[in-house]
């Protein structure tokens, strides 16, 4: 006969846990507002690299307009800024998954590798020709004039959403790693993955404009390919360690 476990045990089991969650989160929210502190000096001149791309000044159209983006600046820097401490915390919670400790740490650095090209990527190449595309409808008739709020929108959005999106081939690695994903399931599905990648385009795009959405699903379906290349060096290694 089996004896039911006892309902304290569990409850405590699970508070336990709870508050282990709760203090991972207060420290990351204090981690991440510290940082956007030590980053608001800075934001002057932060807001104008940002710009640069741009190749002109913003417009304030509000008097908050100025203040929020030097806002909104230290908070992208702040949460840059305790990258190092956020994957930390995404090391630790993939040993909890089954990962070994030298598999999650390669995944950790990984991971702010990856953001970290897929925010240059789009600095360097996806913000200058959307820009200069965009803003080529103007014409002689119509004076270019880009609000703060709008501009950091588009560019912290795409950024954002580049760097998130680089992120596929790890994923991908991880997922094979726990048995989830091999590489007849990603080849075989190739047509619904390029579906999903144009639906998560156009769901993650800042602006509804088809030309930056394609900037965005050319590297997504790119990566995915290289996805498969990377999982198929993985079976092979370990078919020859069997």
């Amino acid at each position: 006969m089996v004896t039911p476990a006892q309902p304290g045990i569990l409850d405590t089991g699970l508070l336990a846990r709870l508050q282990q969650v709760r203090s991972t989160l207060f420290r990351l929210v204090i981690v991440f507002l510290g940082a956007s502190l030590l980053a608001y000096p800075f934001a002057s001149h932060l807001l104008g690299l940002l710009a640069r791309p741009l190749g002109m000044k913003l417009v304030m159209y509000a008097p908050m307009e100025g203040f929020l983006g030097h806002i909104t600046v230290a908070l992208a820097t702040g949460f840059c800024l305790s990258a190092p401490f956020f994957l930390y915390t995404l090391g630790r919670m993939l040993r909890t998954i089954g990962l070994s400790p030298r598999m999650t740490r390669r995944c950790t650095v990984a991971a702010g590798a990856l953001f970290l090209v897929g925010a240059s990527f789009c600095y360097f190449v996806v913000l200058p020709v959307t820009l200069r595309f965009l803003l080529s409808f103007g014409g002689e008739s119509l004076d270019t004039g880009i609000a703060v709020s709008r501009y950091l929108w588009l560019t912290l959005g795409l950024s954002t959403t580049c760097g998130f999106i680089f992120e596929l081939p790890l994923v991908v690695i991880i997922l094979h790693t726990m048995g989830l994903l091999s590489r007849e399931v990603l080849t075989q599905n190739r047509r619904y993955a390029m579906l999903a990648s144009a639906v998560l385009t156009a769901i993650l795009t800042p602006t509804p404009d088809a030309f930056t959405m394609s900037a965005l699903l050319l590297p997504l379906i790119a990566l995915y390919e290289v996805s498969i290349i990377l999982v198929r060096i993985a079976e092979s290694r370990q078919g020859n360690g069997n």
